[in-house]
């Protein structure tokens, strides 16, 4: 009898799994719905066959905004099923990555799945895309826009920030596709910007795109015929406020531009940049463009079918982008700027504070001009160059008395040299290293190359802060190039900063700031970069007895030497360096750079004009020019 009644119970399970499949597992089947719930693609989810098209035509109702706003389906992945009663309710992760948010959305939903006899069979809903979504409602995204940062300089006085522009273009729908091409050209004629790379850029937007050609300062568009460019089939003007330079031209190379992303940005980012947003073009706003963009804020909203009425689903905040501030003078920079606005060749002035390294000024001539030569220039430095030869000769036992000859002439492995015209032949002859530079004799130096391996001129350049790493904000700034491998005639052509040797003006002015400090000065140009030694390390720093023999040597210059004018100026002593190195232009004439650096108390003023005379002739007045203002004010 027990035999029996044991054998019926095992017949009723057997029965009942048979017929009731919700004690089998289920997690096949709710997995596949995750599939379906990600891609909206219900084909083959566990839905009844009838409903497909229904449930499938919802979801898109339901997801498809957000999905065009975030440029992304969601992730959906199953957490576990549990069975309750006769039902399953299976709960599934839900995560939307937002723009711009390193963080994705992430919420939990159930379904429930019932049993039938082809197997478990769901019913999906709209909560079961966001729990407190009901039947009238779809997601959708707002994106907050942060009000853009500022750069100021060192007293609050703003160099760049929002300002009101007209981005000018072609609208592509707006004409017919045979038309684009002669439009574009006719548009580039009338705002004077090249033809064929407009043409070109027209052609490869697409059908509906309208294509900018110009973005116009509306304090400049009188400067342009916007009249004619109206009249241009296809023309269209948009009126936006732009992230720029208060001033067209302010601080080139400094301050840097905004701009939006380019593909080949967004694709090199791994996520990072989204199109639209953005980005640093150099300087500051390549070193800050996170602060003074900010962060978009992101709000999923569930909207009525109407519109009429929208609640907050989740949100990110907007975060604004802030101040930066510079070690930019603002007077001064204005004041530098106009005082070579009207050379006729590529020029620039460094003014720096020796003490902590700041940049008070980086202008730029003429006021044509856009390539920042004083930062990225890499320009002979002549002259100016002998500091760090004087260095290298005290490192070699000599001192400031020690007694040298300076000859007319030199030769040096076959090759002869001589001194500048300018410099006066009664003081050919015996002549303490202190003299041969504040008279700046070529020959004497030349005639030490035995005693100064060119690796020893490397590692003085390097005392002085020649050839370090670019702090942030001056990412492209150039230090020089004083390669140890030069020898024979480049060797001794770099003991007077030609042959091989290279700078920019802003190099020459970290070099006198060295010489003033007494260290390797790293140059800084936003308040908030802590000071730091110059990286990578000099291989022998520069000690405080050299640069006191070297700031005597560079009185020199002033008190007996080509810087007399500079002799009597008011405030403390000056000491400085003229330098001349000779090129050959396009039209192989030989013309000269003309170079000086001085510095008077805590400020240091480099000027380089490209095509000039000698530097105590062309950039000595523009530095002395300088200083008298710097007096003036202090």
């Amino acid at each position: 009898m027990i035999a029996v009644a044991a054998g019926a119970v095992m017949a009723l399970v057997l029965g009942i799994s048979l017929v009731w499949p919700w004690l089998s597992d289920a997690d096949e089947e709710a997995t596949t719905l995750a599939a379906a719930l990600a891609s909206g693609d219900f084909k083959n989810a566990p839905i009844p066959e009838d409903d497909v098209a229904t449930v499938s035509a919802e979801h898109a109702r339901i997801t498809d905004a957000l999905v065009e706003g975030t440029g992304a389906p969601p992730d959906v992945s199953l957490v576990g099923v549990v069975r309750r009663g006769g039902r399953i309710e299976a709960s599934f992760q839900w995560s939307w990555v937002l723009p711009g948010d390193s963080d994705a959305w992430s919420y939990r939903t159930s379904v429930s799945m019932r049993a039938e006899r082809g197997g478990w069979v769901a019913t999906v809903g709209p909560d079961s895309i966001e729990p407190s979504l009901d039947s009238r409602e779809r997601l959708d995204l707002r994106v907050d826009s942060p009000a853009p940062g500022t750069v100021v300089d060192r007293d609050g006085h703003t160099l760049l920030g929002p300002v009101d522009v007209r981005v000018i273009g072609i609208d592509k729908p707006a004409l017919e596709s045979a038309n684009h091409d002669s439009a574009a050209r006719e548009l580039a004629d009338v705002l004077g910007i090249d033809g064929d790379s407009y043409a070109a850029s027209v052609a490869e937007y697409g059908p509906e795109a309208f294509v900018p050609a110009l973005t116009i300062r509306e304090s400049a568009t009188d400067e342009y015929d916007l009249d004619s460019a109206a009249r241009v089939p296809g023309y269209r003007e948009v009126k936006q406020s732009r992230t720029l330079p208060i001033e067209k031209g302010y601080a080139p190379g400094v301050l840097g531009t905004l701009r939006e992303a380019t593909a080949e940005e967004i694709d090199a980012s791994d996520g990072a940049i989204t199109a639209g947003q953005l980005v640093g073009t150099g300087g500051i706003t390549k070193a800050r463009a996170s602060d003074l963009t900010g962060t978009p804020g992101s709000r999923v909203v569930a909207v009525t079918g109407d519109g009429g009425h929208e609640r907050t689903v989740h949100t990110r905040p907007v975060v604004d982008g802030v101040e930066v501030r510079t070690t930019l003078d603002d007077g001064l920079q204005r004041f530098a700027t106009d005082l070579i606005a009207d050379r006729s060749s590529p020029s620039a002035i460094i003014v720096m504070r020796p003490s902590n390294g700041d940049l008070l000024a980086s202008a730029l001539g003429p006021d044509d001009q856009s390539y920042p030569v004083g930062l990225v220039g890499q320009y002979a430095p002549g002259s100016t160059f002998k500091t760090v030869t004087a260095l290298s000769l005290l490192r070699a036992g000599l001192t400031p008395a020690s007694g040298l000859e300076c000859p007319g002439r030199a030769t040096v492995t076959g090759r002869s040299f001589k001194n500048a015209d300018s410099l006066d032949p009664t003081l050919f002859g015996p002549m303490p290293l202190g003299d041969v530079m504040a008279h700046s004799c070529n020959t004497a130096l030349l005639m030490q190359h035995d005693r100064v391996p060119q690796r020893s001129l490397t590692e003085s350049a390097e005392a002085l802060g020649m050839m370090q790493e670019p702090p942030p904000g001056l990412t492209g700034a150039y230090f020089g190039q004083v390669d140890p491998a030069d020898e024979g005639v480049e060797h001794a052509a770099a003991m007077m900063g030609q042959g091989r040797v290279l700078a920019s003006p802003l190099a020459m002015a970290v070099v006198m700031s060295s010489v003033v400090r007494g260290e390797a000065v790293r140059p800084r140009v936003m308040t908030d970069d802590e000071q730091a030694p110059v990286s990578p390390a000099p291989t022998t720093p520069l000690t405080e007895g050299e640069a006191d023999q070297l700031r005597g040597m560079l009185r020199g210059v002033v008190t007996k030497g080509s810087l007399d004018e500079f002799r009597d100026l008011s405030g403390g002593e000056v000491i400085g360096k003229t330098g001349t190195a000779e090129w050959v232009n396009d039209q192989g004439e030989l013309r000269l750079h003309s170079w000086v650096m001085v510095a008077q108390d805590d400020i240091v003023v480099a000027v380089f004009v490209e095509d000039g005379s000698y530097g105590s002739l062309t950039a000595g007045p523009i530095a002395l020019t300088m200083l008298e203002r710097i007096n003036r004010v202090a």
